[in-house]
């Protein structure tokens, strides 16, 4: 073998073999690689085989290719590790789309930078260093068949390993949301950057069918769900909805050293009050994490199929459940405009938003405290959106609010004392909900934007805690869907007339709640027809 013809395939093999280390470590730091041997043989095999096939690039007769593929790779895979680390999701086209909402969350990314993350640059690093040390390649036809030759063998040899070691559906599942295409974004992290720009190009499509007229399938959906306008009724009291961040009820459940649950105030509240409690309540967000929470809750839409609705189509016309009371408000404690929410406010009928002006985030207990405030000074019902935010991660206050007992991890344990400082103080609001005056015919919701961890071990579930003058007597379901919530609401406010009903089930009529198991519109047909609705803005018309 010449010289010129071995440095060739040296050059390659470094670059080939920084990509693979980078791939394998990025799948270790996601906890990808919790599979059977079979499973990790045809992962291996995928990753190899994208490695390879973007390391050719180290046969362009320069050297400053291969360096930028080399920083931006490490780049690309921190950024995966912070993100999926913080959320539980992959990078996406979405994710790409809404970098913009990251600004004044930064300290929640990085909180999860660590020194073992240096091995993604320190093997750059080594690599760069080795091809200093030789000659510039001269890769010719051959070469390139020879590559293309193995690259197949490598693909063909993870699909069909694929095919003899199916994935678990726990496996699956691991990533939540965000695995639709769980063997491209899992096997090959580097075809991720592929699957973006496909992300990209079908935004198009999304867009192109909203303007298509209804199929008659969702032309009988929407004669279940849309009705001709009835004129609202004035509610009798107000409406307190606390949209509590990223809150899960096994984090209420769980228990101190003494015994204690750290969710005490919300599920004592639930169990010696006429309420409808259901503490299995699956979280249908996708990218816009808060945002979609926000949407699905007070609009009874579902998120968009690509991108962010409250974003995008932020200043939509919505059906919603503030427009019932003369005055509605957000208390949003964040002093950044996330989440576009200096528009939707208006736009999901709250007439203001209480944000602070200064540098620094509000707490949960000024938050619960402009909640009351803003209830004692009301002369009529009025709507409260109060939106919570020390269980957000970083989870880096109240540290020291609650003893817990070994066996959680660090975020876990983080994640406990916040949900325990939050709890207090909406323990505190509904104590004096119980004996002010102006609470007595209100109606108050709680439950979460969105999960925080996936869904599993009894993780990734959310309360929901709904008491009302409509419930005499306490009911209790085991589980439901997000998108439940908001005809329930509409029950409890006695808006169960509303000309947009939303795509769930009314918990509070036990007809409906009754098709729980065998629902007469499914999440898979609520999302397509909601993404259409959403980009053909079709409540103005």
């Amino acid at each position: 073998m010449k010289l010129s013809n071995r440095n060739t395939w040296i050059t390659l093999s470094i670059i080939a073999a920084a990509l693979f280390v980078k791939s394998i470590y990025f799948r270790q730091m996601s906890d990808l690689d919790d599979l059977t041997v079979g499973q990790l043989v045809a992962a291996y095999l995928s990753v190899a085989a994208a490695s390879i096939a973007f390391a050719t690039i180290a046969w362009i007769p320069r050297r400053w290719p291969s360096v930028v593929l080399l920083v931006v790779a490490d780049l690309w895979f921190i950024a995966g590790i912070w993100y999926y680390a913080a959320n539980n999701l992959w990078v996406s086209w979405a994710v790409v789309r809404t970098l913009t909402e990251l600004r004044g969350f930064e300290d929640s990314i990085i909180a999860y930078l660590a020194w073992s993350q240096l091995l993604l640059p320190l093997s750059s690093l080594i690599a760069i260093a080795a091809l200093h040390l030789l000659p510039l390649p001269r890769a010719n036809k051959r070469h390139w068949a020879i590559v293309s030759w193995i690259v197949a063998v490598l693909l063909v040899g993870a699909l069909i390993g694929r095919l003899v070691c199916p994935l678990s559906e726990d496996a699956k599942n691991r990533g939540m949301k965000a695995e639709e295409h769980f063997f491209l974004r899992t096997h090959s992290p580097i075809a991720q950057v592929g699957w973006i720009a496909y992300e990209a190009a079908i935004e198009g499509k999304y867009r192109w069918n909203a303007q298509r007229p209804f199929t008659s399938h969702e032309q009988q959906i929407m004669n279940i769900i849309y009705r001709d306008s009835v004129p609202p009724t004035r509610p009798q009291g107000h409406l307190v909805y606390i949209l509590v961040e990223s809150l899960e009820t096994w984090a209420l459940e769980a228990t101190d050293i003494h015994g204690r649950r750290i969710g005490e105030c919300m599920l004592h509240y639930a169990e010696t009050h006429p309420t409808l409690y259901v503490p299995k309540v699956e979280s249908q967000q996708k990218y816009g994490r808060s945002g979609d929470g926000q949407l699905i809750t007070q609009t009874g839409l579902l998120p968009l199929s690509s991108g962010v609705a409250c974003r995008q189509y932020g200043n939509n016309v919505y059906p919603n459940l503030a427009h019932f009371y003369p005055f509605g408000v957000v208390i949003n404690p964040y002093h950044v405009p996330v989440w576009n929410q200096r528009v939707v406010t208006y736009s999901y009928g709250f007439k203001h938003l209480y944000s602070p002006r200064m540098l620094v985030n509000l707490s949960d207990s000024v938050v619960m405290d402009r909640t009351m405030g803003r209830l004692r000074r009301a002369k009529e019902p009025i709507v409260v959106l109060a939106l919570t935010i020390d269980t957000h991660t970083p989870f880096r206050s109240h540290r020291d609010s609650v003893d817990l007992e070994p066996g959680y991890s660090t975020s876990e344990a983080d994640y406990l004392r916040s949900v325990h400082y939050t709890d207090r103080h909406i323990g505190r609001f509904l104590a004096w909900a119980d004996t002010s005056r102006v609470m007595r015919n209100a109606t108050i919701v709680i439950t979460a934007d969105h999960n925080q961890f996936p869904r599993e071990h009894g993780h990734g579930l959310c309360p929901l805690i709904i008491s009302s003058p409509a419930i005499t007597q306490s009911v209790t379901y085991p589980e439901c869907l997000q998108m439940d919530i908001f005809p329930t609401v509409l029950h409890a406010i006695g808006q169960s007339d509303y000309r947009w009903r939303g795509f769930g089930l009314d918990l509070l009529d036990a007809q409906e709640a009754a098709q729980l198991t065998d629902r007469p519109i499914s999440a898979r047909e609520a999302y397509s027809l909601s993404d259409k609705l959403i980009r053909s803005n079709y409540f103005a018309r």
